[in-house]
């Protein structure tokens, strides 16, 4: 059987988009929307891992952590923290979490950490292609973009642009977030430039898919409409 891992949110459209992602890479989800019910739903269903959504201003995460050092389950469930833009990040260190994600966040980071951490005990072969549209899948292993099966042609910055969307499906994205996860963390980059990579994104995806599916947020950034 697949590995289960308890996804803590309150933001159930986020739950469903990642809940979607780790399907797609062979795991099972569970949605846990009460925060103060994680650890014991996580240790009566199995989880292998808690994956909490940490937003500004919340003491969830630290409080997960202690509930797991109470029960002595610390060493046994893998904690996860995905980090919200302006969460508190000593607070993230101060729970002790096993691995930290700033978002936006790319989903092959995700899957490569949950890969080499816990595995998959499925008996079926976990899938690397992560579902974006019915038409359309990211090859995580691979770092490109299948379109009914045929290869989009992307340059790295393209395909991080694109994974970095995918991972805050549906929200705006800014060009300084962008910058952050695409680019070198040495390398002085323009806001022009991210618009010149996302053009070039943009037409190649709509060329694929005969459909425009990144939309331009004026004054603000980009979002991909996963409908």
């Amino acid at each position: 059987m697949s590995a289960l891992l308890a996804i803590v949110s309150r933001d159930a459209d986020y739950y469903l988009m990642l809940s979607y992602i780790l399907r797609g890479a062979g795991y099972r989800t569970v949605l846990v929307d009460i925060p103060n019910e994680a650890v014991m739903t996580a240790a009566e269903r199995g989880a292998a891992a808690i994956i909490v959504d940490c937003q500004p201003g919340s003491q969830v995460l630290t409080d997960i952590a202690s509930g797991l050092a109470e029960k002595g389950l610390a060493e046994n469930l893998t904690l996860i923290a995905l980090v919200a833009e302006k969460a508190a990040y000593l607070n993230i260190l101060k729970a002790d979490v096993d691995e930290s994600f700033a978002r936006p966040l790319p989903p092959d980071r995700l899957l490569s950490y949950l890969h080499d951490k816990i595995g998959n005990s499925s008996d079926e072969m976990p899938s690397h292609l992560v579902p974006i549209f019915d038409d359309m899948k990211l090859d995580v292993g691979g770092r490109r973009v299948l379109v009914r099966g045929m290869p989009v042609n992307l340059s790295p910055i393209e395909f991080r642009l694109l994974s970095a969307l995918m991972g805050d499906a549906g929200r705006v994205l800014s060009r300084t977030e962008l910058i952050a996860v695409a680019w070198p963390k040495s390398a002085f980059v323009e806001p022009r430039t991210v618009d010149v990579h996302i053009g070039r994104l943009r037409r190649a995806l709509k060329r694929a898919l005969g459909r425009d599916v990144i939309r331009t947020v004026p004054k603000e950034g980009y979002a991909i409409d996963i409908t």
